[in-house]
């Protein structure tokens, strides 16, 4: 569970995101999938990763790819 306020420390700023701010960041990291016709594998095309919503997965300890990968 994320606290009320989340402190962001960069090597330059530290910033404070209220629950609203952060909660917006990771409601927009979404996930297309794509399954091919004829073989039937199935695809993930993540959307264009932002600053904050990457500091934030940096900060819970998760990476934020914005590669397509196979789902297996």
């Amino acid at each position: 569970m994320l606290h009320k306020a989340i402190t962001i420390q960069d090597r330059i700023t530290v910033q404070k995101h209220s629950a609203e701010v952060i909660r917006n960041e990771l409601v927009h990291q979404q996930i297309s999938t794509l399954k091919h016709i004829d073989n039937g594998n199935s695809y993930a095309i993540p959307s264009q990763k932002t600053m904050p919503a990457n500091k934030i997965y940096r900060i819970m300890g998760s990476k934020l790819s914005d590669t397509p990968f196979r789902i297996k």
